[in-house]
């Protein structure tokens, strides 16, 4: 009987346990379920240390219960001890547990597994969130990543909750482990999950170096996200910092082909001619944008900027020319240019602007056309 019970042991694991062995797993249950922890621990660490017990996949598959349950009352209970009855004690619940399935060849222990592996990964979550709030960025990426891994890696017919995959991302992010923001960021930009998971993967290829990945990542964000907002603006940014200024133009007017209603977009562009010295045109689409929006002080605020840089340009020009007729004209164009820029300047409600930016623009350019009475 023994070499046949050998060869069975062999064969399956822990398919077939003696009385003996059956007595001990049932007196380490029995213990556990008493809240008898500290005894528990006795045993569970006896047949870990044994090289016999410790290939029987039961034996690990009770050492995490031990852990996990000991940890749960200890939560309940306030008692420190009990959630501190081995270091790192739901890491080892997880560990313990793998290594039971690593152990179980048949899989007799799955249905055991899986109701603890959920509880694990909540409790990994929950914890993830409470050093997310505390700014302690790394450990909730440590628990975050803790949870995703049980969700991914084990037994359970789940999907995996992109939430949670968000929330890692996140921490990742906030830790700037870029590689790892990344990774979790790109998955979540694949599958379209927000406008902001697709802007934290721009900013986080930027961190890392990747200029190009960064702006191929607002394109393709743009598509998914019909024409957003946010990203058209982020990638027009990045364009023009690179000195891209044709392919900002170009793209920012199929952007506007897109949504030609969008105040924004010809507001942008607008900053772009104004920026390149083009008022004219900066005039024009900044006129453009009023037709959509007529709320935002700094539309108006522009167009008079515009019209005030003219009329520099053109009294900077009449410097050079000698024929004392064409001085006067180009004079009065000057004179017509400032005007306009008044005319503009006075739409903008001084009372209205919140923005103390905008307020101190206000008052320089009042100040460069001589004008009093009006900034408080």
């Amino acid at each position: 009987m023994k070499k046949l019970f050998l060869l069975a042991f062999v064969l399956g694991g822990c398919a077939v346990l003696s009385p003996l062995q059956k007595g001990r797993f049932i007196a380490v249950s029995n213990l556990i379920e008493a809240k008898k922890f500290e005894e528990a621990k006795i045993t569970i660490n006896q047949m870990t240390d044994d090289k016999e017990s410790a290939q029987w996949a039961k034996t690990w598959y009770m050492k995490g219960l031990l852990c996990q349950t000991a940890y749960f009352e200890g939560v309940k209970t306030n008692n420190d001890d009990l959630q501190n009855l081995y270091p790192n004690q739901l890491n080892l619940a997880l560990e313990s547990y793998r290594k039971a399935k690593k152990l179980d060849t048949k899989g007799k222990l799955n249905k055991s597994l899986a109701p603890n592996y959920v509880l694990l990964a909540n409790e990994f979550q929950r914890i993830g969130e409470n050093e997310f709030a505390n700014r302690k960025y790394a450990n909730a990426l440590n628990a975050f990543e803790k949870a995703l891994s049980i969700s991914q890696g084990t037994t359970l017919t789940v999907e995996t909750d992109t939430n949670l995959v968000y929330n890692t991302a996140l921490a990742a992010f906030e830790s700037k482990k870029w590689d790892k923001a990344v990774e979790y960021l790109q998955e979540l930009h694949k599958e379209k999950h927000s406008v902001n998971s697709t802007h934290l993967l721009f900013v986080a290829n930027l961190e890392k170096g990747d200029t190009i990945t960064a702006k191929r990542v607002l394109k393709d964000g743009i598509k998914l996200h019909d024409t957003n907002e946010e990203l058209v603006l982020l990638l027009t940014d990045l364009l023009y910092k690179k000195g891209d200024m044709e392919e900002a133009f170009d793209f920012l007017s199929n952007a506007i082909a897109k949504k030609p209603t969008n105040a924004n977009f010809h507001y942008t562009k607008a900053l772009l001619y104004q920026k390149n010295e083009q008022y004219t045109e900066a005039i024009n689409r900044y006129t453009e944008a009023l037709k959509h929006d007529t709320s935002n002080p700094m539309f108006y605020l522009n167009i008079a900027t515009c019209y005030y840089n003219i009329g520099v340009e053109i009294n900077e020009q009449t410097q050079s020319i000698t024929n004392s007729k064409k001085v006067l004209e180009e004079k009065s164009k000057a004179r017509k240019a400032f005007d306009s820029a008044v005319e503009w300047l006075s739409k903008v409600e001084i009372d209205e602007v919140a923005n103390e930016d905008i307020a101190v623009k206000v008052y320089e350019l009042e100040k460069a056309l001589r004008l009093t009475g009006r900034t408080k």
